[in-house]
């Protein structure tokens, strides 16, 4: 029998692989069963038409909602418009916040740049950037990320980049609700700025930020064994 079921939504360029190595060791740990429900982002032309999708695909209230990178700001949004659906939130590599103006400016350069020359696969360079030095030479992760960018493609990225780019800064509507909400976020993680979410929720009683050590953005394959043990605590909450 399964005691809880867990929506996951991934994050640009993502897709179910991301959370392969996590959902073992919640399967592993775990003391009752769980079961885990992949939401893919849908190709739709506006971020409200991407979340109205999503939330059609959660059929219990009080579930239980986890959002990496993109796909925390739209488990954010997602809760914000039916608060009902969800119990609690586990937000993972994401600010819920407005994009800083230099990801602004990357992301249109990028845009950009496909647009006039296409697109080959994801670089080395950015595969860095978006990992902890200690990752550099992990080959499960580079290659996870590589196959997940390639299967998706050019279509799907300049999708991602183009209508999810203009956010609105989320946290001041979260601290006002009384979701439980948990922001998850590697210490070195060069797009979700620690320092300042919990800068920016450190009076919300209903919001609790917690860092992992020695880790990037893709926190869900660079630690699936801390990420699993801090998702057991937050179920338990």
């Amino acid at each position: 029998m399964i005691n809880r079921t867990i929506y996951f939504i991934p994050g640009t360029m993502c897709d179910e692989r991301l959370w392969l190595p996590l959902w073992h060791e919640l399967q592993e740990k775990a003391q009752s069963p769980l079961e885990f429900i992949h939401l893919e982002i849908p190709q739709l032309n506006t971020i409200d038409k991407i979340v109205t999708h999503l939330a059609e695909h959660i059929v219990n209230d009080d579930s239980f909602l986890i959002g990496f990178s993109l796909g925390g700001y739209l488990a954010s949004e997602l809760t914000l418009r039916y608060p009902k659906r969800i119990k609690q939130l586990l937000l993972v590599s994401n600010m819920s916040s407005a994009l800083a103006n230099n990801e602004l400016k990357e992301r249109t350069r990028t845009i950009d740049w496909i647009k006039s020359n296409g697109y080959s696969g994801i670089t080395s360079k950015r595969i860095q950037a978006l990992l902890h030095s200690n990752a550099y030479k992990n080959k499960n992760i580079i290659s996870t990320i590589k196959m997940m960018d390639k299967d998706l493609g050019k279509d799907t990225l300049l999708h991602q980049l183009t209508i999810t780019t203009q956010r609105k800064n989320l946290l001041p509507k979260l601290a006002k609700i009384s979701i439980p909400i948990t922001f998850c976020i590697g210490e070195q993680d060069n797009i979700a700025d620690l320092k300042k979410v919990i800068e920016l929720t450190k009076s919300n009683q209903n919001i609790t930020v917690k860092a992992v050590n020695n880790t990037g953005h893709m926190l869900p394959l660079e630690q699936p064994v801390l990420l699993a043990k801090k998702i057991l605590n937050w179920l338990n909450e």
